[in-house]
């Protein structure tokens, strides 16, 4: 009998711990990206292929790297859609910098890498007044955060177009290119070495770097609970006004220095980098668990979640579907994750 108890009692804790752990929100998130994996893997095997799977991780990061700053938008409980033009004139604005001022004087000299790092700081700077005009319109003029960040989105796509004339910046100073084509060598294919790319690294430690501070400092949990209600935070002695400025801030620069690294890698500043990237990156976020109305989410899960639309984007291409069908996907893919979000708030209320 005492066995008979003991056996049953391990039983329970196994199906407990088990049911702790697919709990975890991002454990239930990563169930669909293995299924997505295989199910690629098994219509065209060269989906997990060594130079697949580093193209997949390469182009993660420009919208990774967004997607950290609208995760934190949206955990207070906002959302900004004009990411992808500040991206644009992210890489448009730095490549005029470095030809205008020939990287600060720096250029074809040793320092030259200097100059470059100069003109990538002063775009996020100046990209970061984007950030404050959103803010200044959702804070304090009040306006719906989608009807002020779509007409931002609007205005400095239509400053790029007007500044660049439509046509792409180049030729870039080589110490540019470098950074957005650096990587970290790993395997060699034929002759040619491939590696895990330096813009992949720097999304994965903004990705631990904000977890962090979410998890345990003051400003972390000041947007949570602005995001899970504005008024009780203020209550609580929050500067709400604050928090939902900063968030803006830093989304602008992270969205200027994505299009910064896509303009490395292009060799070419761009005035159409970002058209579209909005909605994927808000989609992303969803996916990841990341609540539209704010006050719950991870950067974690945001990373699940850029990762799971970045599968279904190559994978779609790598099993040769239609480009339109492609699009068709997407949106499919974005009408689910806001239907998922629907959901998770309304289980949350009857909590």
């Amino acid at each position: 009998m005492i066995l008979g108890k003991n056996n049953s009692s391990l039983k329970k804790n196994e199906r407990s711990f088990l049911a702790k752990i697919f709990s975890i929100q991002e454990v239930g998130i990563l169930i669909p990206a293995f299924l997505l994996i295989l199910l690629f893997y098994f219509i065209n095997p060269a989906f997990l292929s060594i130079a697949n799977v580093l193209s997949v991780i390469k182009t993660l990061a420009f919208f990774g790297i967004i997607a950290v700053g609208e995760t934190l938008t949206l955990l207070s409980g906002d959302f900004d859609i004009s990411v992808g033009s500040v991206a644009g004139l992210g890489a448009v604005l730095s490549g005029i910098l470095m030809l205008k001022t020939s990287c600060l004087g720096f250029l074809n000299t040793p320092y030259e890498w200097i100059g470059v790092i100069g003109c990538i700081i002063i775009t996020m700077a100046i990209c970061s007044i984007v950030g404050f005009i959103n803010g200044y319109l959702v804070v304090d003029l009040k306006l719906p955060a989608f009807v002020a960040t779509i007409g931002t989105m609007w205005a400095v796509r239509g400053f790029v177009m007007v500044v660049t004339g439509g046509k792409t910046v180049y030729p870039l100073p080589q110490s540019f290119l470098d950074i957005g084509n650096s990587q970290i060598p790993i395997a060699k294919i034929g002759d040619t070495i491939v590696g895990i790319s330096m813009p992949f690294i720097l999304f994965i430690i903004l990705i631990i770097v904000f977890e962090i501070l979410l998890r345990n400092s003051i400003f972390g949990r000041s947007i949570y609970a602005t995001g899970s209600n504005k008024e009780v935070a203020k209550l609580s002695g929050i500067n709400t006004r604050r928090v939902r400025y900063i968030n803006y801030v830093i989304l602008a620069m992270l969205a200027a220095l994505s299009g910064v690294l896509v303009a490395a890698y292009m060799n070419q500043g761009h005035p159409v980098i970002g058209e579209g990237w909005e909605m994927l990156v808000i989609a992303g976020c969803s996916i990841g668990g990341v609540a539209l109305g704010g006050g719950y989410g991870s950067m974690i899960g945001t990373l699940i979640g850029i990762f799971i639309m970045n599968i279904v984007n190559n994978g779609l291409v790598i099993v040769g579907l239609n480009s339109f069908l492609q699009q068709t996907a997407q949106g499919v893919i974005i009408l689910i994750a806001v239907y998922i979000d629907i959901l998770r708030r309304n289980q949350k209320i009857r909590a």
